[in-house]
């Protein structure tokens, strides 16, 4: 059975990669959308992983169960029911993509503008990064704001270099600004979901600018081997990373500890990222674990998410993130306080009460990445609000992993971050074009009052005609 289950989700694998490139190829839903990115987000953490799992057996440890069939069978069910009804709910949200028409913004658009705004983001994400120290809120809410900002402001000035590929000068900004930014993300830093994103921005603004011109079936090719490249830089990056909330995670420490990495240790997040670091198999443990043995907690996620800014000083029983409540369920041994696993989206699923979550969860996810898609894809003279969307991939593309509540905490920071400090880089070097603007609606109010005229013409009978 678990053979058969095995292959059934590798069938959904390459049923989900179908739809994601039929739907850019028909122009229903960009390559580069949010959408997609949590698309992948599960195939890597929930259907490949939760596949390897079933076929090798090989899952994190103290997560094994004696019989895998029944857990098995639910998370195929439950992953299947959310994939349906989140794509089904997306599409059907066309009343978003309304919304989105009307707030497109005009703004008065050059190189240099493009760059000296991006200067001016990257500049402000590298101050606020630091700032807040121990204040209570800001101390949570402001490093991942400031995250957002490096990544936006790298992102404005890849839009400038994508206008001219051959300049020097913009070329040699942006390597200034990602390495500026790679270099303050790396400081504190244990996940890699900041970097990644940091080249996930940059990569959605090169699209967005350009890219989306190009033939899907010749872009793809290419963003594999791009992706290649780039699963070797952060294998590298993993396989120096240490445990534990006492280490020393300065600059210094990180690049110490790349330079001298173990080979071994690159090998093993080799398979970890192989195998989705196992969430697949965490997933149907921790259903097996509250089927049997109750625990569920309704919404956690969405709770653990709303309580993430308050201070666990002033709240010593704020809830926990679903990560470590189950490495202690599990009682896993021999790591540091502060380990974790990934839950998958299907634990989540689970420990949230599935009948209540799976709904709700699949329209909050499709109605929020349906309005910001369409909010982009209406954006093309209003790059700061590409670069907003685009300043958190990591984040969305790691919530299938889980755990969910933080990964879309850090999500909404980092917007609020660019959309706060965008609009002063904004004001500086991009100010809006009012009088692009309002001929722009103007045509489009012309236009509408003419389609009315020709459908209410259409409709006349010869009696009406006579009559008048």
């Amino acid at each position: 059975m678990t053979t058969v289950l095995g292959i059934y989700l590798i069938v959904l694998t390459i049923v989900i990669l179908f739809v994601i490139q039929a739907d850019a190829v028909n122009e229903r839903c960009q390559l580069f959308s949010t959408r997609n990115f949590f698309l992948f987000g599960i195939l890597l953490f929930q259907t490949v992983s939760g596949a390897l799992t079933l076929l090798t057996g090989e899952t994190e440890r103290n997560s094994e169960l004696n019989d895998y069939n029944f857990a098995a069978i639910a998370f195929c069910a439950i992953l299947t029911i959310f994939v349906l009804l989140f794509l089904s709910l997306y599409a059907q949200a066309d009343w978003l993509e309304r919304r989105a028409v009307g707030r497109t913004r005009i703004r008065r658009l050059s190189q240099s503008r493009l760059v000296a705004a991006g200067v001016v983001l990257t500049s402000l994400g590298v101050i606020s990064r630091f700032a807040g120290g121990s204040i209570p809120y800001v101390s949570v809410l402001l490093p991942q704001m400031a995250a957002g900002c490096l990544c936006a402001g790298a992102a404005l000035i890849a839009m400038a270099w994508a206008r001219s590929a051959w300049n020097l000068f913009i070329a040699a900004i942006l390597g200034l600004a990602f390495a500026t930014s790679s270099a303050v993300l790396l400081v504190g830093a244990f996940g890699r979901r900041e970097l990644v994103g940091l080249v996930l921005a940059i990569a959605w603004a090169l699209y967005h600018e350009k890219w989306r011109l190009m033939p899907v079936t010749r872009l793809i090719p290419r963003l594999v081997v791009a992706l290649v490249g780039l699963t070797a830089v952060f294998l590298v990056f993993s396989g120096s990373r240490v445990g534990g909330e006492n280490v020393d995670r300065s600059l210094g420490q990180q690049v110490e500890r790349i330079a001298t990495i173990d080979p071994r240790a690159v090998q093993e997040h080799l398979v970890a990222a192989l195998s989705g670091q196992f969430a697949g198999g965490i997933s149907m443990w921790i259903f097996d674990q509250r089927w049997h043995n109750g625990g569920y907690v309704p919404l956690h996620s969405l709770v653990y998410f709303t309580t993430m800014p308050i201070p666990r000083d002033f709240w010593p029983g704020k809830p926990e993130g679903l990560g470590l409540l189950v490495v202690d369920e599990a009682g896993v041994s021999g790591v540091s306080e502060g380990h974790s696993w990934g839950p998958g989206l299907v634990g989540h699923l689970s420990h949230d009460v599935v009948l209540l979550a799976l709904p709700f969860y699949a329209l909050i996810l499709a109605w929020t990445f349906r309005y910001i898609d369409a909010r982009v894809r209406w954006s093309t003279s209003d790059p700061l609000t590409v670069v907003l969307f685009g300043s958190a991939l990591g984040q969305v593309l790691g919530m299938p992993r889980g755990d969910i509540g933080l990964f879309a905490f850090n999500l909404v920071a980092a917007f609020a971050g660019v959309w706060l400090f965008g609009r002063l880089a904004g004001r500086m070097c991009m100010p809006i074009d009012r009088d692009a603007e309002e001929e722009m609606w103007t045509e489009a109010t012309l236009e509408d009052g003419d389609l009315e005229a020709d459908d209410e013409a259409a409709h006349q009978t010869p009696e009406t005609t006579s009559a008048r």
